[in-house]
């Protein structure tokens, strides 16, 4: 008789939705409810239409669901989470009715934005929440955390005045950051140092050097 793979996997976004994974994975079962220790609930890809991720953060907790996938319940979840590309997978261990498991996991690529999700987004995942009786105040958090994030971190006219500023004093190569910080540090251009405290930015940063533009358009 041939065994199927069978897999655990650990949810925390759109896939805590019961009808969602009842329709992306017919074959998955519910293993149990429990928390991803040392981690955080955040929203990134895009300013405007981010989806869920986790990050490392000591202390912190984010409240899961730990399903058990078949094969092509994981093939469909690659599809849906566009693995590897945006997102990659990652080994955990959690806690479930005090024993260790060890579980997979998808975490979001380096180099995508903070920013919100969209209204039916972020409801499906409150679905989820109230289904397995998690408190919506981490996913309010969450949202508030990334919105904050994404502010402090958008190339608004202040920080392309600071980086001007910077580059008028000629006293360092622009695309040495770490002496741009030091400057910026010691100018109180703190837009800026918040700004390229973020790796995401970088790209966006090189080009508005090279042509003086940005990306995205200016904020007002």
């Amino acid at each position: 008789m041939i065994k199927t793979r069978k897999r655990l996997y650990i949810a925390y976004g759109s896939n805590l939705n019961l009808e969602q994974m009842k329709q992306r994975c017919p074959t998955a079962k519910v293993v149990g409810a429990t928390v991803l220790m040392n981690y955080e609930l955040l929203f990134r890809g895009s300013r405007d239409n981010a989806v869920a991720t986790v990050e490392q953060s000591k202390g912190d907790t984010v409240p899961v669901v730990v399903w058990e996938l078949q094969a092509r319940d994981e093939r469909a979840l690659d599809i849906y989470e566009g693995f590897p590309r945006l997102y990659r997978k990652e080994t955990v261990r959690v806690t479930l009715n005090t024993k260790q498991i060890q579980t997979i996991i998808y975490i979001m690529n380096d180099g995508y934005c903070y920013g919100t999700p969209s209204k039916s987004y972020y409801n499906t995942i409150c679905e989820g929440y109230q289904s397995f009786g998690f408190d919506e105040a981490t996913l309010n958090l969450a949202l508030q955390k990334s919105v904050r994030r994404s502010q402090l971190t958008t190339m608004t006219l202040t920080v392309k005045e600071q980086i001007l500023s910077v580059r008028s004093m000629g006293e360092t190569n622009m695309f040495d950051i770490n002496n741009v910080m030091q400057i910026a540090n010691r100018e109180s251009f703190y837009a800026l140092v918040a700004y390229l405290s973020e790796r995401n930015n970088y790209r966006e940063y090189s080009r508005f050097i090279l042509t003086g533009e940005r990306q995205e358009e200016d904020e007002p």
